[in-house]
């Protein structure tokens, strides 16, 4: 009777150290609070892509600007030369 005991005590360990392990791997991937790292880097990936697509309409106009100042000099009225 003790060697089925010893073997039931055994099994039953083994049991409680995978149980263990899988709720220590459990706690540490989940996030329950809040946003995580990965997501907050993601949203400054898109507000920063947001600003740079501004930034790049803006100096597309400016641009433009410049051109067609240097294609018309200061009178508006001058018609567009290529």
């Amino acid at each position: 009777m003790t060697r089925y005991n010893q073997l039931d005590m055994k099994q039953l360990q083994v049991i409680g150290l995978l149980a263990s392990v899988a709720l220590f791997i459990s706690c540490e991937t989940l996030q329950t609070t809040g946003t995580g790292n990965q997501e907050q880097k993601r949203l400054a990936a898109i507000r920063q892509q947001q600003e740079d697509a501004q930034m790049d309409e803006a100096d597309r106009n400016l641009w433009n600007a410049h051109q067609d100042l240097l294609n018309t000099g200061t009178n508006p009225a001058i018609p567009y030369r290529q």
